[in-house]
């Protein structure tokens, strides 16, 4: 009976390796949706401001929108990438022969490049959040000096502070080595420090 039970070895590794598939397709589809709204909400908010000097102070809540989507983005990211390491490293040894989809994905992904100043994400999400805190500057150096405008520019500030943290997250998520390799088992189980 080995062979009986290695072919429903063989038989769960390869519908486990498929609903994973799955997952990290529907976690691609799930981060075109954020790249989406973010695009959406920043054109959204940019149009506002643009029709009248008045609306300017609606640019300081991209930031937060940003940071928010940002955050989910990576979070997707890394998740398809934990996935795919378990299919590497647990899921195909489990089958004769390997699965060998992810072996051949991380043999043929290309050569990070230090410094991609036209990276797609940090033009998405960090670049709309620098853009809109810079939008909302000229606006708030003209309001005179009030309760509100104190307000404003504690928004601007917490504005530019998460215009920082998303650049963080896009910028930790495409230099991490984990991205372009995934991580040994050892690493995967390392706590952070």
């Amino acid at each position: 009976m080995p062979d009986d039970d290695t072919a429903r070895s063989h038989e769960a590794a390869v519908a486990e390796f498929t609903a994973l598939r799955a997952e990290i397709m529907a976690r691609q589809s799930s981060q075109q949706g954020l790249l989406s709204i973010q695009l959406t909400v920043g054109g959204a908010l940019f149009s506002l401001a643009l029709s009248s000097p008045g609306r300017a102070a609606v640019l300081l809540i991209l930031p937060l929108t940003t940071v928010m989507l940002a955050g989910r983005h990576v979070a997707h990211s890394y998740a398809c990438l934990s996935i795919a390491t378990y299919i590497r490293t647990e899921l195909s040894p489990r089958v004769a022969g390997g699965l060998g989809w992810e072996e051949w994905l991380r043999a043929h992904r290309e050569v990070p490049r230090r410094y991609r100043v036209l990276n797609p994400l940090f033009i998405s999400f960090p670049a709309i959040s620098a853009l809109a805190v810079v939008g909302a500057f000229p606006y708030l150096a003209s309001l005179p000096a009030s309760a509100a405008s104190v307000s404003y520019w504690l928004a601007w500030t917490v504005g530019a502070a998460l215009t920082v943290s998303s650049s963080r997250l896009i910028q930790r998520v495409r230099h991490d080595s984990f991205l372009w390799t995934g991580p040994t088992p050892e690493r995967a189980l390392a706590p952070e420090g």
